[in-house]
């Protein structure tokens, strides 16, 4: 009976993890969309549907990113990256922001991730800093700018400021334990799932330990010990003898 209880157990637990988030364009739990063709890396399991892909989460007509225009190739398609892990991933009720229904906070991006965005972009325009607040809602569907259209490149130092800038508190800049909105990220997110701290992962307390390999450990300890040895054949200050 007790073997019983707990596979009941754990089925449940498995059945409240498939959910999505409670919004408009996301439907109640994923399930397959094999034409899910903008955003190939969750057709296998999908909070969004082709509907939904097609005309809510990558449209030129809609997206704010266009506000100033067309975007580079290049510069959109990380866009469309982020706007399919919002709409289409499974994973983003880890990170559901507790205050602000429809928002994420502290999505963990890998560094590298948001200065190859950086560097797509940085010849693009835009024209504001914070999308959620400043840009300024015409209809439903619409968002006008309430300044001038300027590149990237002045509008963010770089790649870190502009992830942690551009959708408010949505995103948290990382150097490991962190997506870059590719097939890994399924690995990642896995691994993070398994630490107890993660449950918090909205309040970003994702664990993040960087650890020296044991070669840049050794040539940090052989230069401590050079660095003794000198000091201790010099003049006893660091600095070569003088005469």
């Amino acid at each position: 009976m007790l073997w019983i209880a707990i596979v009941l157990l754990c089925g449940t637990v498995k059945q409240l993890d498939a959910t999505c988030q409670a919004t408009g364009s996301h439907k109640a739990s994923p399930s397959p969309e094999p034409e899910l063709h903008d955003c190939p890396l969750y057709a296998k399991n999908a909070c969004c549907s082709v509907d939904t892909n097609n005309k809510m989460s990558i449209s030129p007509e809609t997206a704010s990113w266009n506000r100033c225009g067309p975007l580079s190739p290049r510069c959109e398609q990380f866009f469309k990256q982020l706007s399919c892990f919002y709409h289409c991933s499974p994973d983003t009720t880890i990170w559901a922001n507790p205050t602000l229904s429809n928002h994420l906070l502290n999505v963990p991006l890998c560094h590298s991730f948001c200065d190859q965005w950086y560097k797509a972009c940085k010849n693009d325009l835009t024209c504001t800093r914070n999308w959620n607040s400043g840009l300024k809602s015409s209809n439903a569907t619409q968002t006008n700018c309430t300044s001038e259209c300027i590149p990237y490149s002045k509008m963010y130092r770089n790649g870190r400021d502009l992830c942690e800038s551009t959708d408010g508190d949505s995103f948290k800049v990382r150097s490991c334990n962190c997506l870059n909105m590719d097939k890994n990220d399924e690995q990642v997110i896995k691994a993070l799932t398994l630490e107890d701290s993660t449950k918090v992962g909205a309040n970003g307390k994702l664990p993040c330990r960087e650890k020296r390999s044991i070669m840049n450990k050794l040539k940090l300890s052989i230069r401590k010990r050079s660095l003794f040895v000198e000091d201790i054949d010099g003049s006893g200050s660091g600095f070569a003898p003088t005469d």
